[in-house]
């Protein structure tokens, strides 16, 4: 079934995803560092979080998890010029490729990249910090119940939420696996199960080139 799911997210992309040279790049360059490229999205779920952007009119987007950048590339192609994007990422290795995807990309948008744990420093922004209209979040998932609520404070009426690796091949309905991991998925579907901030929510089941997975996706009301 894997292979057969990888084909068609190559026929989806041969068909619906146009060649971008800024994001051929940022993978070719990823590739020759030695990084794997699994840990980034499918290039169909970076056209759906540009598309979601696109849709809304956004401007300032929060991303928790950089890795290589190659989100942070979608993300930032949907803005217009003048977008500010503010960029998360916990481990230094991957900071470091980051920022050098961002600097090669040389792109209009604002890109800030932050290297730290990532509620440390959202903890630590201004108090005036604006809100955002975009937020990604595709980091620690054990952090994520942590993510959403601070999310939230930086957000206003209209925000979209978006989480990724939420169904992680199913194992959130395993009684046996009590990993951190899957634990903070299953906290995070209970903190958005009547949010008094949340006006709607749902989650999808994923499945393709990067198995069978999903994203959680929220409005802030």
């Amino acid at each position: 079934m894997q292979q057969m799911w990888t084909d068609i997210d190559t026929y989806i992309d041969s068909h619906l995803i146009p060649e971008d040279p800024i994001l051929t790049q940022t993978l070719k360059h990823t590739e020759e560092r030695g990084f794997p490229d699994h840990l980034a999205v499918a290039p169909n779920q970076g056209m759906l979080l540009q598309m979601l952007i696109q849709m809304n009119k956004c401007k300032r987007v929060l991303e928790l998890g950089t890795f290589a950048a190659y989100s942070t590339m979608w993300l930032a192609r949907a803005l217009p010029e003048d977008g500010y994007i503010l960029t998360i990422e916990g481990r230094d290795t991957h900071a470091a490729l980051g920022q050098e995807n961002i600097d090669r990309a040389n792109l209009a948008q604002t890109i800030e990249l932050k290297c730290g744990r990532a509620a440390d420093i959202l903890r630590s922004l201004p108090d005036d910090t604006e809100a955002f209209d975009f937020i990604f979040i595709d980091a620690d998932k054990q952090s994520y119940p942590e993510y959403l609520e601070l999310s939230l404070k930086l957000s206003h009426s209209g925000t979209i939420i978006v989480l990724d690796n939420v169904i992680r091949a199913g194992e959130i309905l395993n009684p046996e696996n009590h990993k951190p991991s899957i634990e903070g998925i299953r906290d995070m579907f209970r903190a958005m199960q009547n949010h008094p901030r949340l006006l709607s929510s749902t989650a999808l089941q994923t499945i393709g080139s990067k198995g069978h997975d999903g994203f959680a996706i929220a409005i802030v009301k």
